[in-house]
């Protein structure tokens, strides 16, 4: 049966349908949502789109905005145990995901999970960039094509996941950009990735070159006065840009605790199981290979140093994953 007969199978019939991202969402969860409820319309089927925590970044509100994408924090409704959940981008019981009244039915990833027994939909295809690629095959499936404001928001939710095609990238994103690149507003989804900072956010980057630790190939730096998780992960993604830094691990306080965003260029080194083992005991985190995320709920458990002397012994192999 193809995957989106299945899921259509799956939520048909039912009440109240809520397409939930993993919270404070970025382009790609957004743009997801946005093209699955785009084509869950055309069964005639109503949905919503939702998510918990903030909009962080301007080009995400830019996208959201100038593509019209309707989507609401969860407090914008009133939930209750009949409705039906679909997570996008996320999996059931992450840490990253608000636990919200209703069931969740159907969970569509890009990230390494399990497929949940109690969920009757499971599509999770961790070799792909963007959760985005996984949508739009749903639309190949059917042989659709997206209208425009779907198209550019699949095309801008792959570029910015896969970091421009430099990271987890199967073939598969790559075909499904060449498929969108005749439909999408091209110029408008190279506007977002050109200006995905604000001056701004200058401080951060001052404070980041002033205040980075090394050791090796090894890079750390705090942000004790806090640092928004999308900008975290810019600049993460500009310190592993360097030459001669492999493993960078960076993190902020935050109203949720100890925020952490990891990459990494080491082949035997996966940052996701880096940052479980960086974070065991006080923490948790998941993600990639060379990107992932974690978080310290209680940010006394936070010891900066501790975290600087672990993160070298990983790199160093002092400490086995």
């Amino acid at each position: 049966m193809q995957k989106i007969k299945k899921l259509i199978k799956t939520l048909k019939g039912r009440k109240r349908i809520f397409i939930q991202t993993h919270n404070y969402p970025d382009h790609d969860a957004v743009a997801s949502a946005f093209a699955l409820h785009y084509l869950l319309k055309s069964f005639k089927i109503d949905s919503n789109i939702i998510f918990h925590g903030d909009i962080l970044r301007d080009s995400l509100q830019k996208m959201i905005d100038t593509l019209r994408i309707p989507i609401q924090p969860h407090y914008k409704y009133e939930l209750n145990d009949d409705d039906s959940i679909v997570i996008v981008d996320a999996n059931k019981k992450n840490k990253n995901v608000a636990e919200l009244k209703g069931e969740v039915v159907a969970v569509i990833d890009h990230h390494p999970g399990v497929e949940h027994e109690d969920v009757g939909f499971c599509d999770i295809r961790s070799d792909y960039g963007a959760c985005a690629s996984i949508i739009f095959s749903y639309f190949a499936e059917l042989m659709l094509e997206p209208g425009r404001e779907v198209a550019t928001a699949l095309h801008a939710g792959i570029v910015f996941d896969t970091h421009q095609f430099t990271r987890n990238v199967n073939p598969l994103d790559i075909e499904t950009v060449a498929m969108l690149y005749h439909v999408s507003d091209i110029k408008f989804v190279n506007l977002l990735v050109r200006n995905s900072i604000k001056l701004d956010d200058f401080r951060q980057y001052r404070y980041l070159l002033d205040r980075i630790m090394i050791n090796g190939v090894f890079a750390y730096c705090h942000f004790p006065d806090g640092c928004n998780k999308d900008l975290l992960a810019i600049l993460a993604d500009y310190i592993i840009s360097a030459e001669e830094i492999k493993f960078v691990v960076l993190s902020a306080q935050s109203s949720e605790g100890i925020s952490f965003c990891v990459r990494s260029e080491m082949n035997t080194i996966p940052a996701n199981t880096a940052v479980q083992k960086l974070l065991s005991g006080i923490g948790s985190g998941g993600g990639h290979v060379d990107m992932a995320g974690g978080r310290i709920p209680n940010a006394k458990d936070f010891d900066q140093e501790n975290i600087f002397r672990t993160g070298v012994a990983i790199v160093t192999g002092k400490i086995r994953l």
